[in-house]
């Protein structure tokens, strides 16, 4: 009887504790108290003895920059502690854009009689549905990967529960693509080098995004993730050039 009343005084504060500190990962039941209308307190965590969370007062442009920024403490602030429609909302106007850009540069590569259905409108919907697979492959291959190194992180959280975080972060350090839209706007005036290399700047950007957030959900040192994530990248990249193969073909 003791025991199961511990288990479930444990679950309940588990569910309690439904925050966490942005600076140490620790779980924390409330990020402020508010006293009135205009007056709130932001707690401090009882592990580290700071400000559990001090973006809860910041506007959401300033969160977006730090995670910009690749700033870790913005990353927890985003995926534990702040409704993600917003992101969720900004993560598919980035979505076209990198679309809009992979299917601009498809476009002005390929200009011969059978790539017609590429530069066509109907190449755009496939590059979107292309990029579409890009997300779910790599949440599928990073879940995979994190079930087979910390099963116990992944059951403790959940299967489903851990599968939406991991989606979470992979749009947030999706984010990285807004740095495509220079290219875009000001593509007719760069050589081909020049946009090789702006690309090339995206994509380093967007590798060390995933391993910064990636140590925070798989709880892992910074090291450690660039080898988890670096070997997932490129399987991720050999599994979508075969799909991209294959939607070009038959699409």
């Amino acid at each position: 009887m003791t025991k199961l009343t511990a288990q479930m005084k444990s679950t309940h504060s588990k569910q309690l504790k439904q925050y966490v500190c942005i600076n140490c990962g620790h779980p924390i039941a409330e990020l402020y108290r508010k006293y009135s209308n205009t007056a709130i307190k932001t707690n401090q965590c009882e592990k580290c003895h700071k400000v559990a969370d001090k973006y809860i007062e910041f506007d959401p442009i300033i969160i977006l920059v730090d995670a910009m920024l690749l700033s870790q403490e913005s990353y927890r602030h985003m995926l534990h502690n702040r409704d993600f429609k917003l992101n969720w909302k900004l993560s598919l106007v980035l979505l076209l854009l990198e679309s809009f850009a992979l299917w601009r540069q498809r476009g002005s590569i390929k200009q011969d009689s059978l790539q017609n259905e590429i530069i066509s409108e109907k190449g755009f919907y496939i590059c979107c549905l292309q990029n579409l697979i890009d997300y779910f492959i790599t949440t599928l291959i990073l879940f995979v990967v994190t079930s087979a190194h910390n099963p116990r992180l992944v059951e403790t959280t959940g299967y489903s529960k851990f599968a939406l975080i991991l989606l979470k972060a992979i749009t947030i350090a999706n984010f990285s693509k807004i740095f495509l839209l220079p290219l875009i706007v000001w593509r007719e005036n760069t050589t081909d080098l020049g946009a090789h290399i702006h690309q090339l700047l995206v994509k380093g950007h967007h590798i060390f995004a995933l391993v910064y957030i990636y140590a925070i959900v798989g709880c892992v040192q910074k090291l450690q993730s660039f080898f988890i994530i670096l070997p997932v990248y490129l399987v991720k990249e050999y599994i979508k050039r075969h799909i991209s193969v294959y939607l070009e073909f038959y699409f």
